[in-house]
């Protein structure tokens, strides 16, 4: 039996923000210093995925020996300044969040994304202090789609996972949420075309049309 709706997981990069286009400009500004240029498989690869996983795996492809760690920190640094200024939170994001805090549902932002550019994102769009946790690609030994991230954030908010709801943008996600057993809501983001929603709950096309009660039909 599905329970009463406790905890809403929102990921971040194309779900509360459109900060996709930014994250791709600095990855590819980064790898382009060591001639690294992304195939478009690669390019697939890489919605809802750590930067770290995403770089190690262009390394290898290519047998070089370089540091991805090395590389995540400076497309952080890199990403910090394209933001400046620039970033919007996605239509209705901002509203949703207030909505369901109203309602008590707690709200956590579980990214793939450094903590770092994390924190840098939501203080940009003045989001950082709403979510009852902030879960980043840094705090598990395995990203999404593995379901870790999920699963750590429930207990962190101490929800049964079938007591959470989690909205996502890319199949990687999606994957790592069903995994965990989560409902899942699909949003579709601008940058994320040709992603695999299928296999989410449903499909919203803004967070304009989403609120509690439609999270809770799920």
């Amino acid at each position: 039996m599905i329970g009463m709706l406790k905890a809403v997981l929102f990921d971040l990069d194309g779900v509360l923000v459109d900060s996709e286009r930014f994250s791709s400009e600095a990855a590819k500004a980064v790898l382009g210093e060591y001639g690294i240029v992304q195939t478009p498989a690669e390019k697939k690869l890489v919605f809802g995925r750590r930067s770290v996983d995403n770089f190690r795996r262009a390394i290898e492809a290519r047998g070089l020996e370089l540091d991805p760690d090395a590389l995540v920190s400076k497309m952080n640094a890199s990403f910090a300044g394209l933001i400046r200024g620039r970033l919007m939170p996605l239509p209705g994001a901002i509203e949703l969040v207030t909505h369901l805090k109203a309602s008590d549902v707690k709200v956590a932002v579980v990214s793939s994304s450094p903590l770092e550019r994390v924190n840098a994102t939501l203080a940009e769009v003045g989001l950082l202090a709403e979510f009852d946790l902030i879960l980043s690609g840094d705090c598990c030994v395995k990203g999404k789609p593995d379901p870790e991230p999920f699963l750590l954030a429930a207990a962190r908010l101490g929800a049964n996972p079938r007591e959470c709801v989690v909205i996502e943008d890319a199949e990687a996600g999606i994957l790592a949420a069903k995994a965990a057993k989560m409902r899942v809501l699909a949003v579709r983001s601008p940058n994320t075309h040709g992603q695999d929603l299928s296999l989410a709950d449903a499909i919203a096309q803004t967070l304009e049309t989403v609120n509690l009660e439609i999270l809770n039909r799920l």
